[in-house]
């Protein structure tokens, strides 16, 4: 019998994503010419330390180990199922909460709306590569071994 699994491979890639999308992201509303290393130097030098970066790696490991099991429950087998399930989960789960938050903290609304943008883009494109690049266990009958084997929805008939 056949069983999807999770990609760990994919799992992490998503992970190393969702912390350089987002100062992609936010590169493009800096003033003036600023590199990468210097927005980079910047997100690793917030008030309060490295712990925060510590956090949003760890905050991103659960994310995607979730949306992981969250996609092999329902089942999500295609690249573009996958992304259009990223995409809801990016809008629905961070637009509200990221609007109520920055009302409370006097922000104009651009700001909920470019963060909620930031999350969308890093939601799909994780669903997409999670929906897309698959993990399968299953006992081979011929010779009685467990096999394991990674597919990409073309790659399947």
């Amino acid at each position: 019998m056949k069983r999807q699994s999770f990609n760990h491979k994919a799992i992490w890639l998503c992970v190393v994503l969702s912390q350089f999308i987002p100062l992609l992201w936010y590169s493009l509303f800096s003033d003036g010419a600023v590199t990468f290393r210097d927005i980079l130097n910047k997100y690793l030098e917030v008030d309060g330390g490295s712990w925060l970066f510590v956090a949003s790696v760890v905050g991103a490991v659960v994310a995607f180990y979730f949306m992981a099991w969250m996609f092999i429950q329902m089942p999500v087998d295609s690249g573009q199922g996958g992304l259009i399930a990223g995409i809801l989960i990016g809008a629905a789960f961070n637009l509200v909460s990221l609007m109520s938050a920055g009302a409370l903290l006097a922000e104009p609304v651009q700001f909920a709306i470019a963060d909620t943008v930031a999350n969308v883009l890093v939601f799909g494109l994780s669903g997409f590569i999670l929906g897309e690049w698959r993990h399968y266990e299953y006992l081979d009958l011929q010779t009685g071994a467990e096999v394991e084997e990674d597919v990409a929805s073309f790659q399947e008939t």
